[in-house]
């Protein structure tokens, strides 16, 4: 596992590449059948899935890094959370208002301009990366690893690409699943991105209507005290590719300032530099025990 966390940046191809050849490493030596898939037509994704006919359960982590986020975005997360509209719309409204009073405060103009260009920072690639998402790669090794020595063959593990850039990878893999018929509409997803960092509260995410988040949230809070289950109208991370499935994505986040949301502290910044894992390993403890008792009919 050490090797997969000296490979900080994944931005480019090289060091993507890098990456996966360290992942296979992983996988071969749990016992794992694994293949690179180069999915997508106008942005290629190479995504590497371990082989499995007809699983009951996909485990998605995206393993590309993104860039940094402008200045003034983490404090303006805190005070409103990441996964609210509110926080959406309220940079909307901010612009809009700067645009409105700029004719007769110039100032407003200058500040407008600072805030767009600022959003050219995310071009910028983000050399530290342990929880956003090195964190939900660690987590899928680790439990590709407690599956296997537990008997657990009912599972297909999934590290996507171009999460950042707008989930092209996860939708591309989506697509060839269906295309070849190896998901059936009763296979459970389950994404995991930013579990290692700052974040102290497991959030489950979900964009539509889930039969079995419930499910995840109430044996997540037995180890963990809290777990909050939140549905959203927009994109989070890769669940959003498989929402007609129910699919679920796990994260830790902290409560913003106002009770509006919540958002994950440090990420795409050079603050993301620690990663915690020995609330990675407790999570993925919790899972495999879930889902074992979920597949204990399957034996």
């Amino acid at each position: 596992m050490e090797k997969i966390l000296e490979i900080q940046r994944r931005f480019f191809r090289k060091e993507k590449n890098q990456f996966l050849d360290r992942i296979e490493e992983e996988l071969a030596e749990y016992g794992y059948k694994s293949e690179r898939k180069d999915l997508g037509m106008f942005v290629k994704s190479i995504n590497l899935e371990t082989k499995c006919d007809k699983p009951e359960f996909i485990f998605i982590a995206h393993y590309d890094t993104g860039g940094v986020i402008p200045f003034w975005f983490h404090p303006f997360c805190r005070l409103l959370g990441t996964n609210s509209i509110a926080s959406f719309v309220a940079i909307i409204v901010i612009f809009f208002t700067l645009d409105l009073i700029s004719s007769y405060w110039h100032v407003a103009s200058y500040l407008r301009l600072i805030l767009g260009i600022s959003f050219l920072s995310i071009l910028i690639p983000n050399k530290k990366n342990f929880d956003d998402n090195t964190s939900g790669v660690v987590a899928l090794l680790k439990l590709a690893k407690k599956f296997k020595e537990k008997g657990m063959n009912h599972a297909k593990f999934i590290f996507v690409d171009n999460e950042e850039w707008g989930l092209f990878g996860s939708r591309a893999h989506k697509k060839y699943l269906e295309k070849e018929q190896n998901m059936t509409p009763q296979c459970k997803i389950i994404s995991i991105d930013c579990v290692g960092g700052g974040g102290k509260i497991p959030i489950i995410t979900r964009n539509g209507k889930s039969e079995y988040a419930k499910y995840f949230q109430k044996e997540i809070q037995k180890q963990f005290e809290l777990c909050k289950s939140v549905r959203m109208a927009l994109p989070f991370s890769d669940n959003y590719s498989f929402s007609e499935y129910g699919a679920l994505n796990i994260s830790f986040a902290n409560r913003a300032i106002l009770p509006v949301g919540y958002y994950i502290p440090r990420i795409h910044s050079s603050k993301d530099r620690e990663i915690n894992l020995p609330q990675i390993e407790k999570l993925t403890d919790v899972l495999t025990d879930a889902i074992k008792n979920l597949l204990q009919p399957l034996s």
